[in-house]
């Protein structure tokens, strides 16, 4: 069980490098994971782009402070997500692209943000 934890944190701090490389450059373009993606992947590896993903928002988080710009999106991420654990999350995003096997080519992050984010974190 260890050696899981492990590797679902690397995997995450992994995808968590790649996200924050170019974040304020507007001249390269990152890889973008998409329901295609998504699909086609195990389990493990759906937990390891979410804990990525949670692991990216928490340093935005810590390095906004206690008073973030008023532009942010930061609360809406913590305020929406924090209603799941990351297998409900997963799961949430199973049955999202289930739904809408039309959709594949939508970005995991925009159903994150559309789907499980704003609509939990009410009119923030």
């Amino acid at each position: 069980m260890h050696r899981k934890s492990l590797w679902l944190l690397l995997g995450g701090l992994v995808l968590a490098l790649f996200m924050a490389m170019p974040a304020l450059a507007t001249d390269y373009e990152i890889p973008v994971v998409t329901g295609e993606h998504w699909v086609k992947s195990s389990p493990q590896e759906r937990k390891s782009f979410l804990l990525g993903a949670a692991t990216i928002i928490e340093l935005e988080q810590e390095v906004q402070g206690q008073t973030p710009p008023p532009k942010t999106t930061i609360t809406v991420w913590c305020k929406g997500l924090s209603a799941y654990n990351f297998d409900e999350m997963a799961a949430a995003i199973d049955k999202w692209y289930a739904a809408n096997p039309d959709k594949l080519a939508r970005p995991v992050v925009e159903v994150m943000w559309y789907e499980l984010a704003k609509p939990k974190a009410g009119n923030l």
